[in-house]
């Protein structure tokens, strides 16, 4: 009873799935496709998502998982600087409004930022929690000056907008009023915490119509969920030996079952455990009486062709080249020209990040933790700079077109842009004269003594 009742259940849902899916054409949300209005529902496609189904795909996703992690890692492969003015000369000290900020943004620091925005790529944005050091509640505006004493990281699913602020005449109009944190304790417990704007900063886009890293490439991850699913559920199930008994016509049930000493209602339960026993590898003895034996074995189509169309699908939507992304496969790996691709778009990504962390240093000007100054940038180093053998090699090929040039009288290159391109700065010092220097100040300083 119980059952057939699960089983009304499970197909009243069904139909009211595919009803909700016709009804839905007038939905742009729900496909493309306007001739089958339902194919997304057909699909398996959600209609809409939300942080979790995200965190889901990120937490149990391979695929998913690994593109945050290499893009993040990517961007983040060495700290930035920021320094006062627009860009940073070799020659000029630093500064004193540098050498404060540098108080602030530590190595702790930027970790903590890397890993603001890496919970960003999963949802559409992440929160920096600021610990001010002014005794105060958290849902009470910050003390300006008072300094900071730490950051914590934050989930979307975990910041989330209590109130809006919606007076007309407010500076703030349409901004949060108040945010709400939610806490987890390591025993699993929840406390939820009211926190005042001052004390939040947002990395991403916490609008409504937001789109995050992972969205576009949401459909083409359930479908390669399905492939890698399905592909090991047939393995499984022909590893299993489903047993298929095929009786004659003429066979009598109940001598059958007398043979087992039970009744012709408990003989299939009979068949079952010698089924089990079987696929447990152990010896045992299926006896029956004008019956044949077979096991249930279907061919598994290979899900390579399948698979690797949805994975390019996913690499296109992330902007990741698909050996970047997988890493090697089968002896191949990804050319000198994707690594270069991807680092270009981890260094164009990177100018992004700059705006993040400029506008994360107006902050907490504002609070009067660091000074504000006039000018301010932020540098990276070059992800596609020359490794040192790859500088050897270009100094090497200068020498090589300064000595075909000998014949001319003409010198392309200087001694001096040859040691820059081999990876050193300035001309050598002539041999022997900073020895000699040495000397002499050791004399005169001796004959002082």
């Amino acid at each position: 009873m119980n059952k057939n009742l699960q089983l009304a259940v499970n197909h009243a849902l069904n139909d009211a799935r595919m009803a909700r899916a016709r009804l839905g054409m007038l939905s742009p949300t729900m496909g493309l496709d306007s001739k089958r209005s339902s194919a997304w529902c057909e699909y398996g496609f959600k209609e809409d998502i939300c942080f979790d189904d995200l965190y889901s795909l990120f937490r149990r996703g391979g695929i998913a998982h690994g593109a945050v992690r290499k893009l993040a890692g990517a961007c983040w492969q060495t700290n930035p600087e920021i320094i006062e003015g627009e860009e940073k000369d070799e020659t000029s000290a630093v500064t004193a409004w540098e050498r404060k900020a540098k108080a602030v943004f530590t190595h702790r620091f930027w970790r903590a930022f890397a890993e603001a925005d890496m919970r960003r790529l999963v949802g559409r944005y992440s929160g920096i929690l600021l610990h001010i050091r002014d005794n105060k509640d958290w849902n009470q505006a910050a003390t300006r000056g008072a300094g900071l004493e730490k950051i914590t990281v934050a989930w979307a699913g975990a910041l989330t907008v209590k109130e809006w602020d919606n007076g007309l005449n407010s500076r703030t109009y349409g901004q949060p009023k108040i945010w709400e944190y939610v806490e987890h304790s390591p025993g699993g417990q929840q406390r939820r915490v009211d926190v005042h704007p001052d004390r939040v900063f947002i990395l991403g886009d916490y609008t409504d119509d937001a789109i995050g890293f992972l969205e576009p490439a949401y459909n083409a991850f359930v479908s390669l969920e399905k492939v890698e699913g399905g592909s090991g559920e047939s393995f499984l199930k022909n590893a299993a030996r489903q047993l298929n008994i095929n009786f004659e016509k003429e066979i009598d049930f109940g001598n059958l079952a007398s043979l087992y000493g039970v009744s012709v209602e408990e003989l299939q339960d009979k068949f079952n455990e010698t089924a089990v026993e079987v696929n447990r590898g152990n010896d045992v003895t299926l006896t029956t009486q004008g019956a044949t034996v077979t096991p249930l074995v279907t061919s598994v189509a290979d899900p390579g062709p399948t698979y690797n169309v949805n994975l390019q699908t996913a690499a296109a939507a992330l902007d990741i080249p698909t050996k970047i992304l997988v890493g090697m496969q089968t002896g191949e790996r990804a050319s000198t020209e994707d690594q270069r691709y991807f680092n270009a778009r981890c260094q164009s990504r990177r100018g992004d990040l700059s705006f993040d962390i400029e506008d994360f240093c107006d902050k907490l000007a504002d609070l009067k933790i660091i000074d504000a100054v006039a000018q301010k940038a932020v540098i990276w180093d070059d992800l596609n700079a020359q490794t040192a053998s790859e500088k050897l090699d270009s100094a090497l090929k200068m020498a090589q077109i300064n000595a075909a040039l000998v014949a001319t009288g003409e010198q392309a290159f200087s001694g001096e842009e040859i040691r820059v391109a081999a990876g050193h700065e300035g001309s050598p010092e002539p041999l022997g004269e900073t020895d000699d220097e040495e000397d002499t100040e050791t004399t005169n300083t001796t004959g002082k003594q």
